[in-house]
């Protein structure tokens, strides 16, 4: 990858997400209801799909199109981009990165659909009839290795790492105590004791058994 961050070889780079539709509100419309019983027949994880991408200065665009409204977000950071990659690795969805390319043609959008939207703004052709699930199947033929770019971000795990030392050090002082109690019980079951000599502060030992 070359260039900004946002774009690989001048041709903007976006992660095309899917998952499943949200849930439907209870005191949804008849409308919305219908809808919503009609993409149970989609596949699971591929019934809505959308799209985010870099911008400068660290944040991230989102284009979510819906049934009665399109949104365009702006994000400031990229929290989102790595929660769609977390559910994607869990197996709740999925997520591409391609990067958008002018068609050589028009394009007609016979239907209004997440999927002519999204493929409207990355520039792939569609038919009426297309799903989530198959564009899905046609961008991961032109997937790219983005590096770090789109890759889940790793766990930071320096909180952890520094609560299992200090339990660790914790433990160390307890076996050290221990074996210490333990010689000593050793050495009086065996008629010794440990002692400093008074005055000197030098270390000796006794004999216990007899002792006036």
């Amino acid at each position: 990858m070359s260039g900004d961050r946002e774009t690989v070889a001048g041709g903007m780079a976006w992660l095309v997400a899917f998952c499943d539709s949200e849930p439907l509100a209870a005191d949804a419309r008849p409308r919305d209801r219908l809808l919503h019983w009609g993409l149970r027949a989609l596949r699971p994880g591929f019934r809505h799909c959308y799209a985010l991408r870099p911008a400068r200065g660290g944040g991230w665009l989102l284009f979510n199109p819906h049934s009665a409204r399109t949104d365009i977000l702006e994000l400031p950071d990229g929290a989102y981009a790595a929660q769609v990659l977390a559910e994607a690795a869990a197996g709740r969805g999925a997520a591409v990165a391609v990067v958008a390319r002018q068609p050589r043609s028009w394009s007609p959008r016979w239907a209004f659909s997440c999927v002519a939207s999204v493929a409207h703004v990355i520039g792939v052709p569609t038919r009426p009839w297309t799903t989530p699930y198959s564009l899905y199947r046609h961008l991961k033929r032109e997937e790219l290795a983005m590096g770090g770019m789109f890759s889940a971000p790793k766990a930071d795990t320096s909180a952890a790492e520094a609560s299992a030392a200090k339990a660790q050090a914790e433990a160390d002082e307890l076996k050290a105590k221990n074996d210490a109690r333990l010689r000593a019980l050793r050495a009086g079951s065996n008629g010794r004791s440990l002692l400093t000599f008074a005055g000197t502060g030098e270390q000796g030992v006794k004999t216990t058994l007899g002792a006036g």
